[in-house]
């Protein structure tokens, strides 16, 4: 009875407890999906146009003065 209070008790406790994952910036997630998109990882490349495309307009006019390469056909 002990041992399964023991294993329950530990089971409940690792439930419970959450997963912190590590939450990256927007540029730097930008910056390793251009990475890949540069690498001709087209998944990457799709993702990368609909993150960008979905950018507050505050944060896309800081990314487009610190990386216009990002947006070149803008210049079309």
């Amino acid at each position: 009875m002990v041992r399964m209070w023991i294993v329950g008790s530990a089971l409940v406790l690792a439930l419970a407890a959450p997963a912190a994952a590590q939450s990256r910036s927007i540029p730097e997630v930008l910056e390793r999906l251009h990475t890949l998109c540069d690498q001709n990882y087209k998944p990457a490349c799709i993702k990368l146009g609909l993150v960008m495309g979905r950018l507050p307009p505050s944060a896309a006019r800081k990314l487009r003065r610190s990386n216009p390469d990002w947006w070149w056909w803008e210049r079309w």
